[in-house]
């Protein structure tokens, strides 16, 4: 068998990845534990008919990679005793990590957005379930007509009542709702009909003011009369009721008493907005933590520890918009469905601002230790006699681990510099010698200082 061949191929990747898990399992015991009891855990509820908690390895999963991916130390920045070899594998390193980083935050935003939809594909109730007869054993529908009605509504009922959090098509019995207000029954609205229309005889005949106030109190404003696809969070299933049609089937609608009961459709769209937000960011971050970018005050250059943090920010920011959008649809109640759309996309859009400003605010009123540390950087061109010093290194000498390799016209950058006075040094790549010295200084926070240096033959300077 040729060693190109297609075979071959196979069983040398096959070889290699079992050779990966191997030592991955040997290096890592204790999450190769976490993922194998979370495997065990997922056969068993899948296995289990009754249980109602498929999703929960997946989410269990998705926290076990997330702790191990973003707890795993970070590779120090290379020293000036390191080589050239020792650098690049430091830095390979460091652009590993960020990119595993990247690809959980890609592969979260988006399951978590599959998971939005997860109530549809796992029904609540099945009205076609089956209860053992109580003669032979065997199994048999339930009784037709208003008996089975009433049956099944009362298992629908019982189900909700025991979920605390629950999606369904339902309606609300808070009188000040504006949205999603149950209909009153029939009875009681033939006699609020009846009790207007003498109301309105009386304040005819009789054109006092009195009669008028009347009139307005027992008529207040109401919201708007409708059921949709809600979450309940709390609230108190008070009643459930089945329709049944020959041609779609049967559907039931619950009415809900206290608690918080949003559109389902407010929820997802909230999440739609915060997964834009999140697309748009993370590249954007991505950038900032690259080696070829040059910071400016609107986008300084990040550092691996910095880049972590603000990929976690987007994460919880993204996790924090349908509670926003709660929050949002109980302070403003839009009163009508393009109010509500607008708040919603807004809301989970907008979230990164909103967290940002809470956070802004409890950084104000938290007792703090002392002045932040601020930072900026130096960026110039370095020549050995009017010749552009290639691969010269230049380095704080105060602080050797920032440093920067001038690229193949001399240019370097020295990010996250403390603002004050620095002594900077320019290094030969070719025998370790320092060629020069000299000082410059960081006015402010965010300033990128322009410091050119010139390498002349009394420098020690060669072309």
């Amino acid at each position: 068998m040729s060693e190109n061949s297609p075979e071959s191929t196979e069983n040398k990747a096959a070889s290699d990845f079992s050779t990966w898990i191997t030592k991955w399992i040997k290096a890592n015991p204790l999450w190769a534990a976490a993922h194998a009891l979370n495997f065990l855990a997922a056969i068993f509820l899948y296995a289990s008919k009754d249980s109602d908690t498929h999703i929960l390895p997946v989410v269990i999963f998705l926290c076990i990679i997330f702790v191990q991916i973003y707890t795993d130390p970070i590779e120090p920045l290379p020293t000036a005793e390191s080589d050239r070899d020792e650098r690049k594998r430091i830095e390979d390193q460091r652009s590993r990590q960020r990119n595993k980083w990247m690809i959980f935050a890609y592969s979260f935003m988006l399951i978590s957005l599959l998971l939005t939809f997860y109530p549809f594909i796992n029904p609540l109730f099945s009205f076609a379930e089956k209860t053992p007869g109580k003669s032979d054993g065997t199994v048999q529908q339930e009784s037709t007509g208003q008996e089975q009605i009433k049956s099944e509504e009362g298992r629908y009922l019982k189900t909700l009542r025991e979920r605390p959090i629950a999606v369904f098509v339902g309606c609300s019995l808070d009188p000040q709702a504006k949205t999603l207000l149950c209909p009153e029954p029939e009875a009681k609205t033939k006699a609020k009909t009846e009790a207007q229309a003498e109301d309105k005889a009386e304040s005819d005949s009789q054109s006092s003011p009195k009669a008028e106030n009347a009139g307005k109190a027992q008529n207040p404003e109401s919201g708007t009369i409708g059921s949709a696809w809600v979450i309940n969070i709390g609230g108190y299933i008070k009643t459930c009721k089945l329709d049944t049609d020959k041609d779609f089937g049967k559907s039931v609608t619950c009415q809900v008493k206290d608690g918080l009961l949003i559109p389902l459709y407010f929820i997802i769209l909230a999440l739609m907005g915060g997964s834009i937000s999140l697309t748009r960011r993370l590249p954007e971050l991505q950038k900032q933590a690259g080696s070829e970018h040059i910071a400016t005050e609107q986008q300084p250059k990040l550092s691996q520890y910095e880049f972590r943090e603000h990929l976690i920010f987007q994460m919880v920011q993204y996790i924090s918009a349908p509670l926003l959008a709660i929050l949002a649809y109980y302070l403003i109640e839009p009163g009508n469905i393009t109010n509500s759309v607008v708040l919603a996309f807004t809301a989970g859009f907008a979230s990164e601002t909103i967290l940002l400003m809470v956070r802004s605010i409890a950084n104000k009123i938290t007792p703090g230790s002392g002045e932040a540390l601020q930072y900026g950087a130096i960026a110039g061109v370095i020549t050995i006699q009017g010749t552009a010093a290639k691969k010269a290194e230049v380095f704080l000498t105060e602080l050797p681990q920032t440093h920067s390799i001038a690229d193949e016209q001399g240019f370097y950058v020295l990010s996250n510099v403390p603002v004050g006075e620095h002594s900077i040094s320019v290094k030969s790549s070719d025998n370790g010698a320092i060629l020069k010295k000299d000082t410059v200084k960081i006015e402010r926070a965010q300033a990128i200082v322009k410091k050119n240096m010139a390498i002349t033959a009394q420098d020690g300077g060669q072309k």
